[in-house]
């Protein structure tokens, strides 16, 4: 009995000291816009009505049992009824986002926003059938257009 246990032992032990301690679990979470999401996402709302407010992410979260991370935050939306897709990602540090969206007509739009000195800028490259536009705005002013 008592070599069985010994033996028992020895294998439970050694299993656990033989995991790999770089085991990572990824983690998809639905959480509450924080404060500082919500006051970005409203700014950028109001200069640029096509990117919606929501008061719900989706965090995509990286843990390896120690530590935590967040690799990405997705915003929840209900899809526009006028887009196939529409999908807006927001940065760790809530002061730029990236969007994507695709119109029933099939323009592709992507881009993303920043906080640059206090103001709003926007980086917006549309397509549609072989018309390539690419747009930069301040503050939902257009700077410059090419095509």
């Amino acid at each position: 009995m008592k070599k069985i246990t010994l033996l028992l032992t020895i294998m439970f032990t050694s299993a656990v000291y033989c995991q790999d301690a770089d085991m990572k679990l990824y983690i998809e979470k639905t959480e509450v816009v924080s404060f500082d999401q919500y006051d970005f996402i409203k700014k950028v709302n109001q200069y640029y009505p096509d990117i919606l407010v929501s008061r719900q992410v989706t965090n995509n979260i990286i843990n390896n049992l120690k530590v935590q991370e967040i690799l990405t935050t997705d915003f929840l939306y209900e899809t526009p009824k006028d887009c196939d897709a529409y999908k807006v990602s927001i940065s760790k540090s809530n002061t730029s986002l990236d969007y994507f969206y695709k119109l029933k007509d099939g323009t592709f739009v992507s881009g993303d926003i920043r906080l640059f000195a206090g103001s709003v800028v926007r980086t917006l490259y549309k397509l549609k059938d072989k018309t390539r536009v690419i747009q930069y705005y301040v503050d939902g002013k257009l700077l410059n257009e090419i095509k």
